[in-house]
């Protein structure tokens, strides 16, 4: 085995065990893009690795939070493509270290029509809100102002804006009216 290999499929550091705590700052960190129910948790077990992988396809955007058997966080990650977190958690388990202690997953919805650059701002908010910078090895989250995150996930993409209604069509429009 080389030191790429090594370094590429070192076990990751374990973090906090996963609570109530950090699921709502997760669920905060994607603002008004989150979507779904509360996180629960989803089996990564070898029994239940496929079906949980393929309910997962269908979670297209979102955060998710890889812990081990004793529930301790082991990774903090995001997804925004084609497959989902189903896909992105495929990709972590190709690494055998990974495979081994990831024995289960929360996942945090979001909107699939998110921005991406919103999905990346809410990570590293989330990073920022469980404090998780220089606590869990080598691993690194995208670094945004609070100004930053606000305006990322409150911005909504072209398609999805509604233009005013004109006056006088008759619907009753009065947002132009005094208080």
């Amino acid at each position: 085995m080389s030191a790429a290999d090594s370094e590429c499929c070192a076990e990751p550091v374990a973090g906090s065990v996963v609570d109530g705590r950090m699921l709502r700052h997760a669920w905060t960190a994607l603002g008004p893009l989150a979507r779904g129910d509360w996180p629960a948790a989803h089996s990564l077990v070898a029994e239940h690795r496929a079906h949980t992988l393929a309910q997962l396809n269908e979670v297209l955007a979102g955060l998710y939070l890889a812990v081990d058997a004793d529930g301790r966080l082991r990774w903090l990650g995001k997804a925004h493509r084609d497959g989902g977190i189903g896909a992105r958690l495929r990709d972590h388990l190709k690494h055998p270290e990974r495979a081994r202690v990831f024995a289960g997953v929360f996942v945090v919805a979001a909107d699939p029509f998110s921005p991406p650059q919103a999905i990346k701002a809410a990570e590293g908010r989330a990073a920022d809100l469980i404090g998780l910078r220089g606590r869990m090895g080598p691993r690194t989250w995208p670094v945004v102002t609070q100004a930053q995150w606000l305006a990322l996930v409150t911005s909504r993409p072209v398609p999805r804006i509604i233009g005013p209604r004109s006056t006088g069509d008759g619907t009753g429009d009065r947002s132009a009216a005094p208080a």
